[in-house]
């Protein structure tokens, strides 16, 4: 879905890629201008703002609908004057059919500041060109919830680059909002087959083959060793048949036991008169 969603036409209106040093946008971000420099009715104008210029120029230079603005070389204006033009200026002219492309928005707003960046955006998306597609780097502003939410806000479809989990492709997290007013949030596993992108919906783990996965395998102890420790099947009934001096007995002989009895066997030798001692009393 991601796909059609960036490459579709209508084109949404203003993309935003979000990353960091932990994960990189900016394959997506490269396959996404390449797309539309494939298209050559529409002209392409690429605004870096970090970076080698020339580097830049190499990476798309060779396209015919290709037009790059450098605010790199000379933003300070360290070879004595600066840009003649600024980029509210050069934005604002752009026709309906172009595509604006902005390297990178967090350096953007750290030459020209949050409020004329902003205002450039949302002068572009009120604008007729045919999309905005800007890469930010999040580990690069010091407030990074504020800056965030602002375009976020502005935007009608936002990336969120994320690394690999549980998989070898990577994963991306968007929010894209329709004309229609309404809001699809997904996270999507994405990679890259020569130069082409593939994207797949991620399926809803399920919580008990996550619970079976993360129980630990009992070891068998037989096979960490060379010779015979367990029992058989045969040996260990014999075991539990065997009965110990030292083992309390069962329930059923302590019953049968209760009460004391005393045997006594006369033997040969034993004096025993039968006479009754008291026949000789007189009672």
């Amino acid at each position: 879905m991601l796909k059609s969603y960036l490459t579709s036409r209508p084109y949404t209106k203003f993309v935003l890629i979000e990353d960091s040093l932990e994960e990189r946008g900016q394959p997506i971000f490269d396959f996404l201008v390449g797309t539309h420099l494939d298209r050559p009715q529409s002209i392409v104008h690429l605004f870096t703002f970090h970076g080698s210029f020339a580097r830049a120029l190499k990476r798309f230079g060779t396209k015919t609908n290709f037009v790059i603005h450098d605010f790199t070389s000379n933003s300070c204006g360290w070879n004595g004057k600066k840009n003649e033009e600024s980029f509210e200026d050069a934005a604002l002219k752009l026709s309906a059919n172009d595509v604006v492309v902005v390297d990178s928005l967090a350096h953007a707003i750290h030459q020209c500041g949050l409020s004329e960046t902003y205002r450039v955006f949302n002068a572009l998306k009120n604008q007729a060109v045919a999309q905005v597609i800007a890469l930010l780097h999040k580990d690069l502003l010091p407030s990074t919830d504020k800056v965030n939410k602002t375009f976020e806000h502005l935007c009608t479809l936002s990336l969120v680059v994320e690394p690999k989990f549980r998989s070898e492709d990577k994963r991306v997290q968007y929010t894209y909002k329709k004309l229609s007013g309404r809001v699809i949030k997904q996270v999507e596993e994405y990679n890259f087959v020569n130069g082409d992108l593939f994207t797949k919906k991620i399926e809803r783990l399920d919580p008990k083959k996550l619970l079976q996965e993360s129980v630990v395998p009992q070891v068998n102890p037989e096979t960490l060793s060379t010779f015979k420790i367990g029992l058989s099947d045969k040996e260990k009934e014999a075991r539990e048949q065997l009965v110990l001096p030292y083992l309390p007995k069962n329930e059923e002989e302590s019953k049968e036991e209760e009460g004391a009895e005393i045997f006594y066997q006369l033997d040969e030798v034993d004096d025993w008169d039968e006479e009754d001692p008291d026949d000789d009393l007189d009672i």
